[in-house]
């Protein structure tokens, strides 16, 4: 059938731009900026700048937060944060508490965000980074880069390639964004990672932990939380700026403060005993990896890497690393089927086995299985939303009315979903369903009053009462 085949197209170009690596093999050209000991600009301390405009571009931005302590006497540590969606206040707001009490400079890039190209990336970096570099008082030695999603491929790119990076933190992808086969990867930086545990990237995270960073000389760790494809929350995050001075304790031992370090560690190894007593050896396994890696070379570690060793050869351990290496497989499996289903299902079909897939979360009473489904659930909702978007900017009306149909049915509580079929629908001239769609993304908490005033492919209904009114519920949101 022509549809089908229109769908195959669709799928084959515009699956995952947001969430896979560009294959630009261009090398970073990110220049390191001197340590700038008397800044040019006094910006607010203590509180988010949203937009800071870089000097030599207009076009270019970057949300700002300054610890209150900062000085223009002293060099500090700084993070360059990238959002997917250049939101550069979104990171900044939720980790500013964090830059205040480690005494941290945090910038958000406005204009890095997903689909963007590897050498479009880079220039947008480079600006952040040369834009504040002169302007504020760093540290070139202690230059970090956060990023989530896409954010954090381009974040892991740069990383990978640029000398004056001393660590990342990648956050929901890890897959950098060039093509890091095509140029020598560095050595002597920290790789911290975090994925929910129903992340549909959380495989990937795993694996690039495990194997790809494996035998390399980067200090790297993957940590985990209790959710799906999202900024960490902030504890979780914590763990994060706390690795990264750590790690300047053990190049710097004139830093290292074993107060403060043995407050911190103390409760782990006192959990890792407790796990051990309770015969939970994965549990006690796992955490003593954990704290080998934070700790190596800071603290007294024998016991540790003494229980370490002995639960290496445990039986239990191993049947739990291979159940969940067996997982793994299992997950990529179920992806590469869904992904061929999209290329030739109907929509019945689809009703019937995603039904099927939700009643295996709800009923599962395998933990790790559950979270597998929920991760695919993730997987098909990034497919879907993918898919629609692409097949709207093309404007071919089928398979975006498809696609957002699909997405809705994968993900309904997705604001996203009921605002693309908001769109479909109205460039259907389907005046009535686009009012449905669009009360329904408002319910869900949809916000960006903007983007809803200026789309055009609400041209056929903005002049109706019903539109006007879907516009002053989303003001009084707004307002609450």
């Amino acid at each position: 059938m022509k549809f089908y085949l229109l769908l195959m197209l669709l799928f084959s170009t515009a699956l995952f731009q947001s969430c896979s690596s560009n294959n630009g093999s261009k090398k970073n050209t990110v220049q390191k900026t001197a340590d700038s000991i008397l800044p040019k600009d006094n910006f607010l301390k203590g509180q988010i700048i949203e937009r800071v405009v870089c000097k030599n571009d207009t076009s270019q931005s970057y949300a700002l937060y300054l610890p209150s302590t900062y000085s223009a006497e002293k060099k500090y540590p700084v993070i360059y944060a990238f959002d997917p969606h250049q939101t550069g206040k979104l990171p900044v707001s939720m980790y500013k508490e964090l830059a205040e009490q480690y005494g941290y400079i945090i910038a958000g890039s406005n204009n890095s965000k997903n689909g963007t190209s590897w050498e479009e990336s880079q220039l947008i970096a480079s600006k952040l980074f040369t834009d504040a570099g002169n302007r504020l008082s760093i540290n070139t030695q202690k230059i970090y880069l956060l990023g989530f999603s896409g954010g954090a491929r381009v974040a892991n790119g740069i990383a990978i390639t640029d000398g004056s990076i001393a660590g990342v933190i990648c956050c929901g992808a890890s897959a950098p964004a060039n093509n890091a086969g095509s140029s020598p990867l560095r050595n002597n930086y920290s790789f911290f990672g975090i994925a929910g545990n129903e992340d549909f990237n959380y495989t990937e995270m795993k694996k690039y932990d495990m194997t790809e960073l494996a035998g390399r000389n980067v200090k790297h760790i993957l940590i985990t939380f209790d959710g799906k494809h999202e900024w960490p929350p902030k504890d979780r995050m914590d763990e994060a700026f706390w690795w990264l001075e750590l790690n300047e304790m053990r190049k710097n031992t004139a830093v290292k403060n074993d107060s403060l370090i043995a407050k911190r560690l103390q409760p782990l190894l006192k959990q890792a005993a407790m796990y051990q007593q309770k015969k939970q050896v994965y549990e006690a396994f796992n955490l003593y990896r954990k704290i080998i890696t934070f700790y190596d070379g800071l603290a007294d570690l024998s016991s540790c890497f003494a229980s370490y060793k002995t639960l290496q050869s445990n039986v239990e351990i191993d049947k739990r690393l291979k159940l969940e290496e067996g997982l793994w497989k299992e997950e990529e499996a179920l992806k590469q089927q869904y992904s061929k289903a999209m290329q030739t299902k109907d929509f019945v079909w689809w009703t019937k086995d995603i039904a099927a897939l939700n009643q295996k979360i709800k009923t599962g009473k395998d933990k790790n299985k559950v979270q597998m489904y929920e991760r695919t659930l993730g997987f098909l909702s990034i497919a879907g939303y993918m898919q629609a978007s692409n097949a709207l900017k093309q404007n071919v009306l089928p398979a975006a009315a498809f696609f957002t149909k699909f997405y809705v049915l994968v993900d309904p509580s997705n604001t996203e979903a009921h605002y693309l079929a908001a769109s479909v629908s109205a460039k259907e001239i389907n005046a009535k369903e686009a009012i449905n769609s669009l009360a329904s993304a408002v319910k869900l908490g949809f916000k960006d009053i903007t983007r809803l005033q200026n789309d055009d492919a609400f041209v056929s209904i903005k002049n109706t009462k019903e539109f006007e009114e879907i516009v002053a519920a989303v003001k009084k949101q707004n307002a609450e």
